[in-house]
């Protein structure tokens, strides 16, 4: 994940880059306004893709328990019953 976060934080020293080499003029920040709006939206694809992932993960545990609460019911089910307790 930390691979991924390092897109953001190269178009965000891009757009300072080019604030401070294009200085004031209107395609200098054109260009910068652009690399933050990609940045914005990069972002927020990797905050949906976190929160995808995490829930993944969730379904993937939810579903290995209850398969393993499954097969101990069936095993359960195949042992049958107890004999009878004696001298009691």
């Amino acid at each position: 994940m930390l691979r991924l976060a390092a897109v953001p934080v190269a178009l965000v020293l891009a757009g300072a880059a080019v604030v401070l080499l294009m200085g004031g003029s209107t395609a200098g920040t054109a260009a910068a306004m652009a690399l933050l709006g990609l940045l914005a939206v990069g972002a927020v694809s990797l905050a949906f893709l976190a929160v995808g992932r995490s829930e993944d993960r969730d379904r993937a545990a939810a579903e290995a328990a209850r398969a393993e609460a499954e097969a101990q019911a069936i095993a359960v089910e195949r042992r049958g019953p107890l004999p009878p307790r004696r001298g009691h």
